[in-house]
């Protein structure tokens, strides 16, 4: 259905018409509504491979995105830059970091040949981590929330949970990794190894939290924030516990049964216990070995036996 907008009618007439007939073609049409944002790619010539994956990423369905934040529509247009490795972009950034978004400017920085790197794995992934980093920002009017935070609901929004963070949350707990909110935190100014802790631990620590407190824990969170409270204040309006409380709950109970009991009952645990049992059994037979090789040794080797001194009243001695 198509309208023709006449010069001599008000601008806000006009525009008023046009906004009905886009509702209603759309309508008729029988097209969902995504809440698809604008992305504005921007690329040199060898990454437009890359521009157009995200180009047709932004065009898809959102709606679980911003029914995690509680956002009605994902706001304005949001400029994604992809920089290669030869970039300046590239040499500031550390290696393992594969894209980062700055929502004062509007902007997400990707690159591309990071992909692969820990907590994303596809481009997907990556478009939405990024992208969820800069509705998250909008949904709180600017104000910031804790890194653990705002990493999990990221990392959450991505994409489903896998075996491998799973894992990498077992070793996180089982070894020398984060035990507190706080050390989730500084997780992210270490190296890579640490970083990928936590991303993993935040990315369960959310999972908790929705768990725990409903699928709207995180938006009301954020709607508390934007109202102008502070965080610990606004995560206690919305799910009638304290931070402090929250983490304890997750580090002392959470971890036994989301952690040491599927890492103990998994293939992971299983060809560890294998591994251990044949390096224990290699052990023995070289200890066997040893042993063996020492018996022939002894074996062949000659007798030397000392001459018995001949008693004082032989008479060979005084011959």
């Amino acid at each position: 259905m198509g309208f023709i907008l006449h010069a001599s009618r008000s601008g806000r007439h006009a525009r008023a018409v046009l906004a009905c007939g886009l509702l209603l073609s759309s309508a008729l049409a029988g097209t969902p509504t995504t809440g698809a944002p604008e992305l504005l790619v921007e690329a040199p010539p060898e990454l437009e491979r890359h521009a157009a994956a995200v180009r047709t990423l932004g065009a898809g369905d959102w709606v679980s995105l911003l029914d995690l934040l509680g956002l009605a529509t994902p706001g304005g247009p949001v400029r994604v830059v992809l920089a290669d490795e030869r970039s300046a972009l590239a040499a500031r950034a550390p290696s393992w970091v594969s894209g980062y978004a700055l929502p004062a400017l509007d902007t997400v920085v990707l690159f591309p040949a990071r992909v692969p790197s820990y907590p994303v794995g596809t481009m997907e992934a990556l478009v939405r981590h990024e992208l969820a980093h800069m509705l998250l920002a909008r949904a709180t009017g600017g104000r910031s929330v804790p890194r653990w935070f705002n990493e999990g609901a990221a990392t959450v929004a991505a994409r489903e949970w896998g075996v491998g963070d799973g894992a990498r949350v077992a070793m996180a707990t089982i070894g020398r990794g984060p035990r507190t909110l706080d050390e989730v935190d500084a997780a992210f100014l270490g190296d890579a190894a640490a970083a990928s802790r936590g991303y993993a631990v935040s990315a369960a620590l959310v999972r908790y939290l929705l768990r725990r407190h409903g699928d709207t824990a995180v938006s009301r969170i954020l709607a508390g924030v934007a109202a102008g409270r502070a965080f610990d204040d606004a995560f206690a309006a919305a799910t009638g516990e304290s931070t402090g409380s929250f983490a304890r709950a997750y580090f002392r109970r959470e971890t036994v049964w989301n952690t040491w009991v599927p890492f103990a009952t998994s293939t992971a645990a299983l060809w560890m216990a294998i591994t251990a049992l044949a390096l224990l059994a290699i052990k023995r037979r070289r200890d066997r070995d040893a042993a063996l090789r020492a018996a022939w040794d002894a074996e062949e080797r000659p007798l030397h036996v000392a001459p018995t001194p001949p008693p004082d009243d032989d008479p060979k001695r005084w011959n």
